[in-house]
């Protein structure tokens, strides 16, 4: 019977014929409408985010079926969405709810939030503008999404000064003003400390960039994008020719708290929901298709952490692990807390899982995909596969670069220990302070060096011992640097980099002092 169907589906595709999903568009438009969790009066991150599971399928289903009615559903799904808008007290409008746990007076839109909902939006304007025969119904619609992406999320979160860069580095960071729940025309200005967001928030808004870049052809959002993006390569862990890389990374001086010694938000791979580094991959695989960061080897090493460290090797059941190496045991101590207090999570703490946004590479992740297919189950996800993906061969050809690509290369040292190594801010004058910050596997002696650009040693920084952490928490250095030489007190000036050093392998971080 399996293989019947599977013959079925294959000559499906391969006669051009169009397959009904099982349900209509207007059915599926009524049950995302009457979701009981996106109903109340403020919504908020929270409300983005179950508003935006299944948002997706107005467009699958209209690639597998080219019936329109499937985006005059999707339209008035959108357009429900945004009807639900409140405008903040600069003008500017967004999803405006609670802000955090257990914060039940103070209001506010979220970057995130604002992100995973606009992006849709922007596939659809994409769809629709690349496409002479939509573009006739429904640019007007089309145009007004980019729009309220143009004004509501990149102007908004830069005119509230959520913008931070450092060189070639970027990230958003947290707001200090906030509304109260009765009353969302006045700001109220908070002390709470703006710190970055974790990654899978930077590359939700990174994406809003490069689907506006890609409408508009305004380098303004290219850069955008492309800093979020170098930010994050930079910060990936290399040994054994793959990459790890963290959930949380300080990325600018409000992530540090200088008078605890220690950072406001735990540093690590996050042991409870793998779904966060597998859409972080999606986004990264994204941004190597229009030319952006990444290569052919930051792919491949990507594809080793997830078959070589993760990955089982039982083609049969496979099962994984966390991208540090992490829960082979299986461990699920602490899971039922994480649970009450978060919400839906893994089954067992450091659980890994496929990344499918691996799937045009390489043809073991498609073999391991395609296991979800079997007994005809997730027929059509298997058809929107075979659409998109399996009709071409593993490749690693770009989809969308045009022209050449010029990727700036990443200078990675290896070190299987060390998992943060971060000099914030990475540009600073002499005599004022970078924040040189460290969190290793094993304890032991750490050594942190100046070196030049060609890797000669300059001056020794700091030497001592380090307690190593396997945990989210922070057991680490973090060391204030005046960018002087201690003996001397003479000002270094110019480029170079900061090496941290445990066991056989180090770390590097690139600094510039004016």
């Amino acid at each position: 019977m399996l293989i019947l169907t599977l013959i079925i589906s294959s000559v499906l595709l391969s006669c051009n014929h169009k397959v009904k999903p099982d349900v209509t568009p207007e059915a599926y438009l009524e049950k995302m409408l009457n979701n009981p969790r996106i109903q109340g009066q403020y919504t908020g991150e929270g409300f983005c985010w179950q508003a935006r599971v299944g948002m997706n399928q107005f467009l699958n289903n209209f690639e597998i079926t080219d019936d329109l009615n499937w985006l005059d559903a999707g339209v008035k799904y959108f357009d429900y969405l945004i009807s639900r808008m409140d405008t903040d007290p600069d003008g500017y409008r967004g999803w405006i709810g609670s802000f955090g746990r257990g914060e039940q007076v103070f209001f506010s839109d979220a970057l995130v939030g604002d992100a995973i909902l606009i992006t849709e939006f922007l596939d659809f304007a994409i769809l629709v503008l690349e496409d002479e025969d939509l573009r006739s119904k429904y640019a007007e619609k089309a145009n007004s999404y980019m729009d309220l992406a143009k004004k509501d999320f990149v102007e908004k979160w830069d005119k509230r000064g959520s913008w931070y860069e450092d060189g070639p580095y970027a990230s958003y960071v947290s707001g200090k003003r906030f509304v109260i729940r009765d009353s969302i025309k006045v700001w109220v200005e908070s002390n709470r400390p703006r710190m970055s967001n974790p990654f899978n928030k930077l590359f939700d808004a990174a994406q809003v960039s490069l689907r506006l870049y890609r409408i508009t052809g305004d380098k303004f959002y290219w850069n955008k994008a492309e800093k979020i993006f170098f930010t994050a390569k930079c910060h990936f862990q290399y040994f054994d020719d793959h990459y790890c890389w963290n959930y949380y990374e300080p990325l600018t001086p409000g992530d540090i708290d200088l008078g605890r010694n220690t950072t406001r938000h735990w540093v690590g791979v996050h042991p409870w929901r793998t779904g966060y580094q597998a859409s972080e991959v999606d986004k990264i695989v994204e941004a190597y298709h229009y030319g952006m960061v990444f290569d052919e080897q930051d792919i491949r090493r990507i594809i080793n952490t997830n078959l070589k460290v993760m990955w089982n090797g039982d083609r049969a059941n496979p099962e994984y692990i966390n991208s540090n190496g992490l829960g082979a045991d299986k461990d699920t101590s602490g899971l039922a807390s994480f649970r009450r207090t978060n919400g839906h999570s893994n089954r067992y703490k450091n659980e890994g899982q496929l990344w499918t946004g691996l799937l045009d590479f390489d043809q073991t992740v498609r073999d391991l995909y395609e296991l979800r297919f079997r007994d005809g189950k997730n027929m059509e996800e298997r058809l929107n596969y075979e659409k998109t993906i399996k009709r071409n061969p593993p490749s690693f050809a770009r989809k969308y670069a045009k022209g050449d690509v010029n990727i700036t290369p990443v200078s990675f040292t290896e070190s299987r220990d060390i998992y943060c190594a971060v000099a914030i801010p990475h540009r600073f004058k002499a005599g004022e302070k970078t924040i040189l910050c460290c969190k290793s596997m094993r304890s032991g002696e750490l050594q942190i060096d100046l070196v030049s650009l060609s890797g000669e040693k300059i001056k020794n920084i700091y030497k001592g011992t380090i307690e190593g952490s396997k945990e989210i928490g922070w057991r680490g250095i973090i060391l204030p640097w005046d960018g002087k030489d201690q003996d001397t007190g003479s000002a270094y000036v110019g480029e170079y980099r900061i090496r941290w050093t445990i066991g056989s392998g180090y770390r590097e971080f690139p600094v510039k002092i004016i």
